[in-house]
């Protein structure tokens, strides 16, 4: 068995959580803005997934060779690429849905018991309190993916984990009213916020407390969700990173740290955000490294 880390942070604690989720003949859908996504399926890619493919939604294009996790080159990533077609989401008319192993990792504003989510408002859609980045290609991946929707929260709070009555929009489908989508997809697969893990009950469908994370207890979990999670017979502590992923993580997958810019707020990712920018500035050579095992 690998060695455990013994001092990785909440963000390494997300990263490696959602890179164990890939496998090896995925293609590994990288959005916008979402440096622990990036993290995560480089790490996969660096370790135990080395020939799963990058689909990057900036450029609409696909990527074999891992890289460095960039801020402001994020497009230079793209420069060695293999382009199928022009038009969004190539990956559901490139394939056949019932044979798709594309794995997108999501981060909802909302979330409800049955992994229905909403990135679109908070409050009433007509003269909302906050105006969200939208549903983009949210939609598709939830409802016709293969592999399903795979979920994360950096901030595992009543705000975010909310049920369904309380939920401002549905922008991605889950398991509406505790059923199948109608058009095909597997739902959603997993939840992984910063304090526990947790997936979808066969029957029921509704969100499941898989394990919690060393160091955080049962009533911090219940008290920071806003419905009541399906608890099992016995609580499992979440399998903790090994030094061996912390370590690819570290020093060659993300060594800028940018993946803590979904986790930090306030000053504190004002300062690292300052801290980034400034370090890529003075790069010699703008393309993200490429890395080798």
């Amino acid at each position: 068995m690998d060695e455990i880390s013994k001092d990785y942070t909440v963000d390494e604690m997300i990263t490696v959580l959602m890179a164990r989720e890939v496998q090896d003949d995925d293609i590994m859908i990288v959005g916008v803005a979402t440096p622990c996504v990036w993290a995560a399926f480089t790490l996969a890619k660096m370790t135990h997934a080395p020939n799963a493919i990058y689909h990057y939604i900036m450029g609409n294009i696909f990527v074999f060779e891992p890289r460095q996790v960039s801020l402001l080159y994020l497009e230079m990533n793209t420069a060695r690429a293999y382009r199928f077609q022009n038009s969004g989401e190539c990956t559901l008319e490139s394939l056949p849905s019932d044979k798709l192993t594309t794995i997108e990792f999501f981060r909802p504003a909302q979330v409800d018991q049955y992994g229905n989510t909403n990135n679109i408002c908070i409050g009433d859609w007509t003269n909302p309190k906050i105006r969200l980045p939208g549903c983009a290609g949210i939609a598709d991946f939830s409802m016709f993916y293969a592999r399903g929707s795979f979920l994360y929260a950096p901030r595992h709070d009543s705000r975010t984990f909310v049920p369904t009555e309380k939920l401002d929009f549905v922008s991605g489908v889950g398991f509406p009213d505790g059923k199948p989508s109608i058009c095909g997809g597997a739902g959603p697969q997993c939840m992984i916020s910063n304090l526990a893990y947790m997936d979808f009950d066969e029957k029921t469908k509704r969100m499941r407390l898989t394990s919690i994370h060393p160091g955080v207890d049962f009533d911090t979990v219940k008290e920071s969700t806003g419905f009541e999670l399906i608890i099992p017979e016995k609580i499992q502590e979440t399998n903790p990173p090994t030094v061996k992923e912390i370590n690819v993580l570290r020093n060659k997958v993300d060594p800028l740290k940018i993946r803590k810019l979904e986790i930090l707020s306030g000053k504190e990712r004002e300062e690292l955000l300052n801290e980034i920018i400034q370090k890529e500035l003075a790069m010699k050579q703008r393309f993200p490294k490429l890395l080798t095992s």
